[in-house]
């Protein structure tokens, strides 16, 4: 198998016996998408950097927010007794 072929058609011959055999229409479709996507993905951060949250204050700060809005409705009680 030439190394120059793009990976969805190797995978469609590993897995499937692409070109002897082949999907469903439909079902080929959909792989054909999914590596068309996975290429322009590939493309976008390539060409915008990839992107990286790094800032350590501020998720610190969010847990300790979310842990903060736990222990208070933890402590709360609601129920009304009559």
């Amino acid at each position: 198998m030439p190394s120059d072929l793009p990976p969805v058609i190797i995978w469609l011959c590993c897995h499937t016996g692409f070109p002897g055999r082949r999907l469903a229409a439909g079902a080929e479709r959909l792989v054909l998408f999914a590596a068309a996507a996975q290429v322009e993905e590939a493309r976008v951060v390539r060409a915008e950097g990839k992107i990286e949250r790094k800032n350590n204050a501020e998720d610190a700060s969010k847990r300790q927010q979310a842990e903060n809005r736990r222990k208070a409705h933890f402590k709360s009680n609601n129920r009304t007794t009559t």
